[in-house]
């Protein structure tokens, strides 16, 4: 409990809104996904809308229009060669073995793998930290619920922190 209180006081020390973003790319997720708040219909029947995470969620995937993902849990893995997004839920990022390089295998350069709840834990914060210092990652988004990771190779390496 003193884990989630440290590190969510840390987490609103040092996030911003959308002025704060000078990157183009991520200024529009922002601005057009994120504070958006429009009630869009289900983008997938297994997509559970009525939580703020849920509804969360559904604007992303409304705003990327994802076609293939793939959805880790626990060691479970959909096998699919390269996806729209990569979702991790935060009990596989509680294991202590997470090989970065297996889950980016799938990834390509417009791919967006979400971390679900990177604050969780002392570990699934260590795994989040790892994720944001990654060469492979040159964009990385923590909204504190969520983190997204965005290989984008033609971007400068950036860290965002947002408040939703």
């Amino acid at each position: 409990m003193i884990q989630l209180i440290t590190s969510y006081l840390k987490f609103l020390w040092n996030s911003k809104n959308e002025h704060g973003v000078h990157s183009p790319f991520v200024f529009l997720l922002v601005t057009k996904c994120f504070y958006d708040k429009t009630n869009f219909k289900p983008y997938s029947p297994k997509l559970e809308t009525k939580t703020k995470k849920g509804k969360f969620l559904n604007r992303l995937f409304h705003y990327f229009q994802f076609e293939k993902g793939i959805y880790i849990s626990e060691n479970k893995k959909n096998e699919t060669l390269k996806v729209d997004f990569i979702y991790i839920d935060s009990t596989y990022l509680n294991d202590q073995n997470i090989e970065l390089e297996s889950i980016i295998a799938f990834a390509n350069n417009e791919t967006c793998i979400i971390f679900e709840n990177p604050h969780n834990s002392k570990v699934t914060e260590k795994h989040w930290k790892s994720v944001v210092a990654s060469s492979n990652f040159n964009v990385t988004i923590d909204t504190y619920s969520f983190g997204f990771a965005f290989i984008r190779k033609a971007q400068v390496k950036e860290r965002f922190t947002i408040r939703v």
